[in-house]
């Protein structure tokens, strides 16, 4: 960038007091301009007018010529062509035209036969112009400049024809004017003093010029004088500023004569030296008298404003000094009077601030870079270190002496990818900042990852400078990335991929299948009996026995396949090419089903035997998605499970029909909870007399054809899906608003209702709340209510059930146990849950007259029951001989077929409530 030279103050004051003198010299000049050339037109006015007078008197004349031709044309001493009679006629017409040297006529050979100027001998003028002239014309001619040869003096001729009737020529007329008519002419002008007035011919010779007495000699007088008014009348210039023949400028008009056909050039003369130098004179001493007053003006100026400036300067000049050492608190205490200084020291007091502020600014920047916990560099457009901070040196081991200067590459030792390298540049380039992962080096060798984020610097015209890089080690945070990354997807235990990477990979291999040929496997690998093995050998053996499989499943499979640690003890394994066709897969299967199959060596001549369950699922192109496929696989895997495990299954049709069938079933179900489409069907209990005592309520669902489902396919369902809850709500809600509907009648009032709760539903936090809930909704009685309950109720948490069910006995609620006999009965169990009675399954009833077991059995429920002050409800009697049995032996309570199916409660009431009650049946309770 140049920099300008600087100027001192005193020419700057000379160049604006110059600046301000410059228009009023400018308005004097432009005035003196405008007067000169107003001078000038008058001049030129004036000197146009005389020029057209002498053309009106010059038309004057040919006129008065004319008349003179006509008139001695048509005399009859004319028509005779006598010349003593023409002679005569016009020396009396020469005598009436005055400054005219002569006039005659001439023969048509040239010969001159009259002539009012006496000649001698014979004359022609046949060569002449004019006289060739009118042989060719009708009227007069053009005069002709030239030495008469009658006179012999020079003038101006003219010719005129004269013809008779028949067109011929007769005779040519001739008149002559001589030099003395311009005279003349040019005195009657009357030119002022100092003008001047002149005829020249085309040669330059003066034929004529006034006032005689400037007249130049013959001798003195050149050509080359007379040419610039040649050259002006032969460019048609009519008014010009020439020099004179006698060597004065003037404003000249120049013009020619119309009627001579020489060229001849008249030229009259204004002096410009008596006003345009009057004015020229006026105009500089206006010039002089300014130029002194702005001397004047200019030199007290410059002493008062020098003077008032040089101090103030002085003070401003150290104030800067001050600021520019970095004394930014000096402030200018001194103002000055002059607004404009006053502005300036303002300005100065406020920059000095201003820097002040910013010099505060960027020492806390200043610390703040060097103290940031970040590596911070800055570096030249040449990539070469110019600044570090601590954090940089801590990062990185080098001290500052040792990097500055050199390039950034040093960090690196090729960890970092180079395309990385190439989209930082890339950014950098198109002056675009750059974020992102280097894995540098430090001077000690050890490698570390750091989260770079390097931008470019502009200055003001947006070209780049420098570039800052922020720098934040982010070796730690990787590695519990890393860490996070390796306990998301991968099983602690094994180090293989845990369920959710394993479905990942089976994504891309179901991808990958589709897009070629390739068959690929996906099998689950279950371990059985693996609780019996953990209770018995202990977690530790289980986990062992984890790794182990592990390790032998990953020998059985290849490096493109995926091991998988699904669960607690699943194993998977995607294989994406099983490398031909389906029965290759079986071959896979078998291969890890018998390695697994092998003992385990436990140590000190131990061994340990395990058995695994299978579950294989195929896929290639146009095959289910992975999901589908992992449901697939755990299908077959459930399968071979469900057939007493230690097998392997591969996934088939029938599987996905009963895997549909379930969904459906489930989807049903729960439109079916939705719409509450279900009803409740009740079936009879009577005692020993066959009194009806109550009912027990069965929950029904009604199919959208109509038909009824079976609850043998929907509670299992339901139980495993957890939807038995608000079914279990709806039947207690439903059950208790028909106990209420008969506690309101005095028929119905002594009549209990039986209802089955899942032990899902038992052991909600808030099951009692429900219950009581229901009760004070409808008002009940509650101990009409009976809540059955099966053995997988009290299995568990034994204290939290014995808690339960006296709460809900203080409601007033009775209990009865389901299905007894049936499972894993315990009679302490029975002794301290608050049971009111026992219910034999019908397994037992229905075989108990030809099965001696089922005898025996029946009767020691009977016996036991009675011992613990238990009532007993027999359920399945379908023949009398059965309810016979059961009542001989002491069964209070039947119900059964042969008493009554389960049916709807119009139906049920129907066929139990028409007839009247035993008397005695109100105190019987089932």
């Amino acid at each position: 960038m140049l920099l300008r030279t600087t100027r001192s103050l005193h020419l700057r004051l000379w160049v604006v007091i110059g600046m301000a003198c410059l228009p009023v010299f400018l308005m004097s000049f432009f005035d003196y301009r405008e007067r000169r050339q107003d001078a000038i037109t008058a001049l030129e006015s004036e000197v146009s007018r005389m020029l057209t007078a002498a053309r009106l008197t010059e038309d004057a004349a040919l006129r008065s010529m004319q008349q003179t031709f006509r008139i001695m044309a048509r005399a009859d001493n004319l028509q005779s062509l006598d010349p003593q009679d023409c002679s005569g006629l016009a020396q009396r017409l020469l005598q009436s035209m005055e400054d005219f040297a002569n006039l005659g006529a001439v023969l048509p050979d040239g010969t001159v036969f009259c002539s009012a100027s006496p000649n001698s001998g014979r004359i022609s003028v046949a060569d002449r112009v004019w006289f060739q002239d009118a042989l060719a014309s009708d009227g007069i001619t053009s005069g002709e400049f030239l030495l008469g040869r009658i006179s012999g003096k020079p003038g101006m001729v003219f010719g005129y024809p004269v013809r008779d009737g028949q067109g011929q020529l007769k005779a040519v007329l001739f008149a002559s004017i001589q030099l003395g008519w311009f005279d003349k002419l040019i005195a009657e002008f009357k030119l002022p003093e100092g003008w001047n007035a002149f005829l020249l011919s085309d040669t330059g010779t003066v034929l004529s010029y006034h006032p005689a007495a400037g007249r130049p000699s013959q001798a003195d007088q050149e050509p080359a004088g007379a040419a610039p008014f040649l050259r002006a009348l032969k460019e048609g210039r009519r008014l010009s500023e020439l020099e004179g023949l006698d060597g004065n400028r003037r404003m000249y008009g120049i013009g020619a004569p119309r009627f001579s056909k020489t060229p001849l050039l008249v030229a009259i003369g204004a002096p410009l030296d008596r006003t345009v130098a009057r004015i020229d004179q006026g105009f500089w001493w206006r010039i002089l008298l300014m130029a002194g007053i702005a001397l004047v003006s200019a030199l007290t100026a410059r002493f008062y404003i020098y003077g008032l400036i040089e101090s103030w300067t002085g003070q401003i000049g150290a104030a800067l000094d001050k600021v520019a050492a970095g004394r930014l608190q000096t402030r200018i205490r001194k103002f000055s009077r002059v607004r404009e200084l006053h502005a300036v020291e303002l300005g100065i007091n406020h920059m000095a601030s201003e820097l002040q502020k910013r010099d505060a600014d960027l020492r806390r920047l200043s610390t703040a870079v060097e103290q940031s916990p970040e590596a911070i560099i800055i570096t030249d457009t040449e990539a070469r270190i110019e600044y570090v901070n601590d954090a940089f040196v801590r990062s990185t081991g080098y001290a500052r002496d040792e990097v500055l200067g050199q390039n950034p590459r040093i960090l690196n030792r090729g960890l970092t990818p180079p395309a990385t390298y190439a989209a930082l540049w890339s950014a950098l380039k198109s002056g675009q900042p750059w974020r992102g992962e280097l894995v540098n080096t430090r001077k000690d060798g050890s490698t570390y990852v750091e989260m770079a984020t390097i931008a470019p610097i502009l200055d003001e015209d947006g070209q780049v400078t420098h570039y800052v890089s922020t720098k934040e080690d982010i070796t730690q945070r990787k590695q519990s990335e890393a860490l996070v990354h390796q306990l998301a997807y991968y099983d602690a235990l094994t180090g293989l991929p845990n369920r959710a990477l394993l479905r990942e990979h089976l994504r891309q291999a179901v991808e990958a299948s589709a897009q070629g040929t390739a068959q690929g496997l996906l099998l689950l690998i279950d371990i059985d009996r693996f609780k019996q093995i953990n209770d018995t050998r202990g977690h530790a053996t289980g986990d062992w026995l984890l790794r182990e499989m592990a390790r032998r499943i990953q020998g059985c499979t290849g490096t493109a396949d995926t091991v998988a640690r699904l669960g607690s003890n699943t194993f998977g394994i995607i294989v994406p090419d099983i490398g031909g066709p389906s029965d290759l897969a079986q071959d896979i299967a078998r291969n890890v089903h018998q390695s697994l199959a092998a003992p385990y060596d436990l140590g000190d001549a131990k061994r340990l035997y395990a058995t695994t369950s299978m579950g294989i699922a195929l896929f290639c192109a146009g095959m289910p998605t992975p999901d589908n496929l992992l449901k697939q696989a755990e299908v077959a895997l459930y399968r071979a499970k469900d057939e007493g495990g230690n097998a392997l299954l591969f996934f088939d049709a029938p599987m996905q029909a009963a895997v549909d069938a379930r969904a459906a079933l489930e989807m049903a179900l729960r439109d079916a909870i939705e719409v509450q489409a279900f009803r409740l069907f009740y079936q009879v209990q009577v005692d020993q007399r066959g009194a009806v005592v109550g009912a027990e309520a069965l929950i029904r669902w009604i199919g959208a054809d109509g038909k009824v489902v079976s609850p043998a396919d929907f509670i299992p369902l339901a139980e495993e899906t957890g939807l038995i809850v608000p079914m279990g709500q709806w039947v207690l809600d439903t059950a208790c608003r028909q106990l209420a509907r008969w506690q309101r009648e005095s028929a119905t009032r002594h009549l209990t209702l039986a209802i089955n709760v899942s032990a899902r539903q038992f052991h909600q936090a808030d099951f009692a709340a429900q219950v009581r809930t229901a009760l004070e909704r409808h008002r009940l009685d509650a101990g009409r209510l009976k809540l059955e309950l099966t053995e997988s109720v009290i299995l568990g948490d034994i204290e939290t059930t014995i808690q339960r069910m006296h709460q809900l006995r203080e409601l007033g609620i009775r209990f009865a146990l389901d299905d007894f006999g049936t499972g894993y009965s315990s009679l302490s169990y029975l002794k301290r849950l608050p049971f009111d009675q026992l219910k034999i399954d019908q397994s037992f009833i229905r075989d108990m007259l030809t099965d001696n077991t089922s005898n025996a059995i029946v009767r020691a429920i009977l016996v036991m029951s009675d011992a613990l002050g238990l009532e007993i409800v027999a359920e399945g009697v379908e023949t009398a001989a059965h309810r016979a049995f059961l009542v001989q032996h002491g069964c209070q309570f039947c119900q059964g077929y042969l008493l009554g199916r389960p049916v709807p409660i119009e139906d049920w009431e129907a066929a139990h409530l028409s007839a009247p009650a035993p008397a005695d049946q109100s105190s019987a309770t089932p």
